[in-house]
């Protein structure tokens, strides 16, 4: 059985493309938790393929399963983002902290040397 978007009815097809959507999301939420950006990154690219194969609109034909794959990836999409947003912070904290003994170790030396 062959499950691609031209041998299926339109409104299998949106299941099918939302099915995927959700899967792909969720593997993104897996891999944020685990700090695997990286694969994070190549799943939102194949979720948008999979997005980009939806109608922009889902009309009457679409399925109820269609619709709560895709309320359901926006859920966990808001998950992943704010993991993003807690590893954007951590490594700017990170940085700034580098920052600061670069300059104190900086300082240190213009001292001890007679700077």
């Amino acid at each position: 059985m062959v499950r691609n978007r031209d041998e299926l009815g339109g409104a299998a097809a949106v299941e099918l493309h939302a099915e995927r959507v959700l899967e792909l999301t969720r593997q993104m939420l897996r891999c944020a938790r685990q700090g695997d950006w990286d694969s994070v990154m190549e799943r939102d690219k194949l979720r948008n393929k999979q997005l980009g194969g939806m109608p922009d609109e889902l009309g009457a034909d679409s399925s109820a399963r269609a619709r709560q794959c895709l309320a359901e990836s926006l859920e966990i999409e808001e998950k992943v983002r704010k993991l993003m947003v807690a590893e954007r912070d951590r490594l700017g904290d990170e940085s700034r902290k580098e920052m600061q003994l670069r300059t104190a170790s900086d300082a240190y030396r213009q001292t001890s040397d007679g700077g």
